[in-house]
């Protein structure tokens, strides 16, 4: 089946369960718009629904009490938000928001946790993408502590170009100084950088990614180990 005519190939928990644990997620999921900076759930919030992105990227922030945030993990078309607390039936720990506009299939936690009891398929796969958003968090931990501004700036956009499918992304200096927990005026200069040695090219919010292998090499070590964590927990995604 071509993904172009079925959005539950887009996503890369979706798109590994057998037609029988599919039939218990089809009927009850709804394509919805998520343009950027839909909030998904608060923290504290009762978890309603589970989404599966099929494009665009969510960002799973820490909010302190003073209202300052930073980026915790990231989730794209391979993942899902919402599932495992929801299952559970715990309150949201974190802020979901829509940070690169696009489309994800949405389900009621009511109709999710019959498909999550029913399916060991289901089960499996919510549980190991759990374990890497886990590790994510760690990884980020490390990240922002360690690693040079530059570098770290490498490995979102790196993460965000996976997310989106796309070298074009639409983000402004005030979005990525939150994302990284950084001054507008450090992304301004490692931007700057960047472009200067022909890796992205940078004008009025818009990055087009101009050189990926350099990227590569220029981003720190923890783009690469997430990238090893979600092969290894979701080989087929």
């Amino acid at each position: 089946m071509d993904a172009r005519l079925s959005p539950i190939l887009a996503n890369g928990i979706l798109r590994q369960l057998s037609a029988k644990s599919l039939a218990l997620i089809e009927p009850h999921a709804r394509k919805v718009k998520l343009p950027q900076g839909t909030v998904l759930h608060e923290p504290g919030e009762t978890i309603a629904n589970v989404y599966f992105p099929i494009s665009g990227m969510v960002s799973m922030l820490a909010v302190l009490k003073s209202g300052e945030a930073i980026e915790a993990g990231i989730v794209g078309p391979e993942g899902f938000v919402g599932g495992y607390l929801g299952v559970r039936g715990w309150r949201a720990q974190g802020h979901a928001v829509m940070q690169i506009s696009g489309e994800a299939l949405r389900i009621s936690v009511r109709n999710f946790k019959k498909a999550y009891d029913a399916s060991d398929e289901l089960r499996i796969l919510i549980n190991g993408y759990q374990a890497v958003m886990y590790f994510q968090a760690q990884q980020s931990a490390a990240c922002q502590a360690l690693h040079p501004v530059e570098a770290r700036m490498c490995r979102w956009l790196l993460q965000a170009q996976d997310a989106v499918g796309d070298d074009t992304l639409n983000l402004t200096q005030e979005f990525l100084s939150h994302m990284l927990g950084v001054r507008r005026t450090s992304v301004s200069g490692s931007a700057n950088k960047l472009q200067e040695e022909g890796l992205i090219t940078y004008k009025r919010g818009v990055i087009r990614i101009v050189d990926r292998k350099g990227l590569e090499k220029s981003s720190c070590e923890c783009y690469a180990a997430v990238r090893g964590a979600i092969a290894e927990a979701m080989p087929k995604a």
